[in-house]
Parts: structure tokens; sequence; C-alpha cells
């Protein structure tokens, strides 16, 4: 049984007797092809040798009777070496040079005045053992034309350059050249591509084989290279819309060098398992990074070029690991189990948590902090922040775009740019320097001069890391949009802050801020502003002074009866808001409508 793909011989029974252009009684036609200054000259001796087989064009002088002759043009300089009138020429053929991607195109002139099958049938029997793979079969005028993948085919065909003589006497000329078909994207490709997949996949396993997927026999009349970016997409695509439970997939011997071009493979292939790619043309395991988040398990890589550059197995089951932790079986063998935290069951992680703080202590004076800094941050005089510095407090910005949102849709942070002190960006250190505002007057003037703002408390996420009675470290994330920029829909930033938090007096100021800036994504963009805020105060809130006792045993009946909780979250939902009864009432209707209240806060 002949290989899956390869180019199977047909019978053969019919005769040639017809006569071709050659043949016309005893009349014989010359004609003579002038190459004077046809190819300019090349220093480079790779690009000379894939061209000089054109100064070696033969001219058929011969008639359909078979016994006709074929001459070089160069045979009358009298310099080959050979008679003028030898009847085999003696003529030195071109070196064949083996491209990146192995590909050649055969060019037979006079091949239309054969059949295609007999063609094919009497190549096939030249050149075995090797395989023929038949791609793109065309005829343009009186020549035909097909590609193969292999170099030692095409360099066998070449040798067999009028060795083969046909039924009427004509010795086949046989041209090969470097060069790869053209693909044509279109709806009819795409179905027969969809076809041979189709025929390609075990559904009991879950598994596609697109193994030499170009030379299938239902794709030769096409060129559908997995080399091919866009034939590759193509393939994703269809897997992702009609296969997306696809566990196993095999790409060998496809020629593929690059798979950087890949986007969102996880969500294509979420459940791939097994993945081989042996025999192509990968040469930094890097080409591989698309796939990682993939639960790949088995892993086929050798026949590539980047396994030479790995003398010691476990540098290499470490690279491979690396991507793929849980690989088992590499290159078809089995892998000890990696190295891992001695747990027999996976234990989940715990949830998330919009607020983390070291030290309990330290709650109310963030909070205080906070909510006091951000009402004059949000007021078009950011002044009475030189409060909130030290004297000698430091700042720095960075900015940056979200990953793949650099489009025209997306809101430039132009005004963020000049000020980037993004040290992979800026080497200079003196521009390093400059960029560092150092003092609260340089602070708050750079404060002062940013855009408008609106931010989004309820968006903020505050972890509180370090708690002393010397100092507070802190990181607040959260949105904020920016006011009066000329644009009909503000744009919404995402901000990143860490903050150094010392005492200073009766209260505390910032000793070293970094701030950064970039676009919210468009997740987050949803939730912007969904909560009801109330209207900020525009002056920063005096700490409020502790009621006497009698006063503050009415503010928690009244509180308790209004929101229907029992006296102790009364008093609690009282003293976070500072016993500020309105706010109390604000803080407590937002908890309960985010579902942030316990129901044994309701137990009386």
């Amino acid at each position: 049984m002949s290989k899956s793909g390869r180019y199977k011989k047909p019978s053969w029974k019919s005769q040639y007797s017809e006569h071709d252009f050659r043949g016309g009684g005893d009349t014989r036609k010359v004609s003579f092809k002038s190459h004077r200054n046809q190819y300019k000259k090349d220093n480079r001796d790779w690009a000379s040798a894939a061209r000089s087989h054109l100064h070696d064009e033969d001219i058929d002088m011969g008639g359909s009777s078979g016994g006709g002759r074929t001459f070089n043009k160069k045979h009358f300089k009298g310099k080959r070496g050979g008679r003028s009138d030898s009847p085999v020429p003696n003529y030195k053929k071109r070196r064949l040079l083996e491209g990146p991607m192995s590909w050649f195109r055969i060019t037979l002139p006079f091949g239309n005045k054969y059949e295609k099958s007999f063609v094919l049938r009497t190549l096939l029997e030249k050149i075995e053992p090797l395989p023929l793979w038949p791609i793109m079969w065309s005829v343009n005028g009186t020549t035909a034309t097909f590609y193969v993948d292999e170099y030692k085919v095409a360099e066998k065909l070449q040798d067999l350059d009028r060795q083969i003589q046909m039924p009427d006497g004509f010795k086949l000329i046989i041209r090969v050249h470097n060069g790869v078909p053209n693909f044509d994207a279109n709806n009819e490709v795409k179905e027969k591509i969809k076809a041979t997949m189709a025929k390609r996949y075990n559904a009991a396993n879950k598994a596609l084989d697109l193994t030499k997927f170009h030379a299938d026999p239902d794709l030769q009349d096409c060129f559908c290279a997995l080399f091919k970016p866009i034939v590759f997409l193509m393939v994703l695509d269809i897997i992702s819309e009609h296969i997306p439970e696809l566990e196993a997939i095999n790409l060998f011997d496809n020629k593929i060098a690059n798979l950087s071009y890949l986007k969102k493979t996880n969500e294509k292939v979420p459940h791939l398992k097994i993945l081989h790619v042996g025999n192509n043309k990968f040469r930094d395991i890097s080409m591989l990074d698309p796939f990682i988040g993939l639960p790949i398990t088995d892993i086929v890589l050798n026949g590539n070029p980047l396994c030479s550059k790995y003398k010691d197995q476990e540098a290499y089951i470490g690279e491979v690991r690396k991507r793929f932790p849980k690989v088992m079986k590499l290159d078809g063998v089995d892998l000890p189990p990696p190295i891992s935290f001695d747990i027999c069951e996976e234990v989940p992680l715990p949830p998330n948590q919009q607020t983390f703080l070291c030290n309990q202590e330290g709650e109310s004076i963030v909070r205080q902090f906070l909510e006091q800094y951000f009402l004059i941050f949000d007021t078009e005089n950011r002044q009475p922040l030189l409060q909130a510095y030290n004297e000698s407090a430091l700042f720095s910005m960075t900015m940056s775009y979200p990953y793949g949102q650099r489009d025209k849709s997306a809101s430039w942070l132009n005004w963020y740019t000049t000020d980037n002190r993004n040290v992979l960006k800026v080497s200079d250190s003196d521009r390093r320097q400059k960029l560092l505002k150092q003092g609260q007057l340089a602070v708050v003037s750079f404060l002062q001069d940013m855009p408008l703002t609106k931010h989004d408390i309820h968006s903020f996420t505050v972890d509180l890391s370090v708690y002393t009675p010397q100092m507070l470290c802190l990181t607040v994330t959260g949105m904020f949009k920016e006011l009066k920029t000329g644009h009909k829909v503000p744009p919404v930033r995402a901000f990143f802050r860490t903050l150094v938090i010392v005492p200073a007096g009766s209260g505390f100021c910032i000793a070293n801020e970094t701030l950064h800036i970039t676009n919210a994504t468009d997740e987050q963009a949803k939730n912007f502003f969904k909560t009801v805020i109330s209207t900020p105060v525009s002056s920063p809130v005096a700490p409020r002074a502790v009621p006497d006792a009698a006063t503050t045993q009415q503010m928690v009946a009244a509180m308790s009866e209004q929101s229907g909780m029992n006296l102790d979250w009364s008093r609690k939902c009282l003293e976070e808001t500072q016993w500020d009864f309105t706010r109390a009432l604000s803080a407590f209707a937002d908890a309960q409508k985010r579902g942030l209240i316990p129901p044994e806060a309701f137990v009386k």
C-alpha cells in the first residue's frame, strides 16, 4: 500500500502517437535566443549559481521521429570540450541550493504534450525509493509546473534532466529552481481545508493529525502549508469553531519556523494536552510561548534545530517545564515527576479581599487619611495637599498603556508621557534626577498641574503592608476619570499608588510616593461609578469629637431603628464614620446594596 498522501501509480495502457509541435514533415525549425546583457552580474556566489542555469538554455532541433538531437547554444563556441556536432552535449550542470524552507519549483518545458499522470508516474519510477509529492500542478502555454518540498527529491529531479526519453523520442527537460507557491485565501480553499481536517480528526481520541498537511492528496491543487501564518490561523479558527474539545494535535513535518504571531491560543484550544511539533524549523523554544498556560502533558520537539542547542538533557527538560510545568512525556520519553511541594491535595487559594491590613489598628488612620487626600485631590485647588506631604518628600510618576491597547479607539496618555520616569525607558541619570520631584512644594506643584479628576472611591483596593509607630506603607489602586479634556466621554484611567506615611505632629504625612497611571481595561470601565457616591465635600473633613455617653447612646438607638441592625453593629457603623450620623446612614445603604453586611448584624 502506498504511503498516505503520496502520489499513487495509476494503471497505464494508452500509448502516445500524436506529434508535437516539433514534427512537421522534413521541415526543421531552428530558433536562437539571445542572452547578451540579459542578466546583471552579482557578486553573491549563491545568486550566480541560482541563475547560471538560465545561460544553458537548450535548443530543440529534433523531429517527431525520435531521432532528433538537442544542442546547447554554447556548443557552437567550441569551448565546452566536445565536438560541435556531438549528439550528447557536454555541459556543466548548476548546483542546486537548499533554501531555508526547502521548497522547489519544477518546470517541464513542452510538458503540456504529455498527460499529467504519465509524467508523474515516470518521474516517480526514476526517483524511487524517494517519495514524490507534487503540489499545484499547472500548465502555462507549453510549460508544465509543479512544486516539491524535499531537497533530495529536487536534486534527483535535476539530475534527470534530459535523461528520460518520452514515447515520441523527446528527452524530457527538467528545470529546478528554489521557489514557494502562492496561497490564495478564499472560501473554496477554506472549505477544502475544513474537509481535509475532518478526514484527519479522530473523534474518539479528540486528536487531529496535521502531519505534512500541505501534501494531503485532497490539497495538492492548492498550497495549504502550515508555515504560512494565514493558513495556520485559518486552521485554528476552524478548530475553535468546530472542535473546541480538541486534546491532541500533530504538526509533524510542516516546515513551521515561527509561531510568535499567535494570540489567544488558550481560547482557541483550551483543552490541548498533547502537542507534537517535531521535524519542523523551530530554532528557539520561545516559539512555543503562545501555548503557555495550556495543560500540556505530552510534547514532541525532536527534529527541530532548537534541540541541538541543549547538550545537557536536564537543561532541555528544564526549559520545556518552565513553559509547560505539567509535562510528563518529552519526545516520547517518560519524565520523572516535577519537583513540587509535598502537598497531597490541591489547596484552594483564599478568597480575594478588597482591603488587606497587616494590623487592624491602622484601619482608622488609613481610612481617614485617604478620604481627606482624595477629597482635596478631586478639587480644582490642590494646594491644601501641602499639609499631606513631608517637607523633603519624594515623588515620581510612571505611565504605560495596557497590553494590546495602542489602537485608535484608546485614549492617549499624552499628558503623562513627558514626566514618565520609567527607569527602563529613561537611562540618562540626569534625566532621571530631573523627573524625581523633591520637596513638598515641587510635589504639590506637579499635582496641581495634573488634569482635573474624579475618583471612584468604591473602586479602591487598599493594602497596608507595613504598620509601625514610625511608618506606614500602603498601596492604593483604583480608577478615575479626567474632567475638562475636550472629549465627549471623559477618559477612564486606572492608577496604582505606593505611599510611605510617617507621623508628623498630631497627624501623618507622605514621605515617599510613586504613582503609575494607565488606561482602564474594558472590564474595569464597565464597573466604573456603578455604585452611587454621595456628594463629596470640597474641603477636608476635620476629625469629629466623640460625643458624650448620653449622645452616643441616643445616636446608636436611632441608627438601629433606621437601619434595622442591632445595637452593636449600629455603634460600629457610627464609630467608623466618626459619629457622623449622615455619613453612617449613607455608608450603611451602600454596604447593604453591595451585600457586605452579614446576617448577624440584624440579629437583635
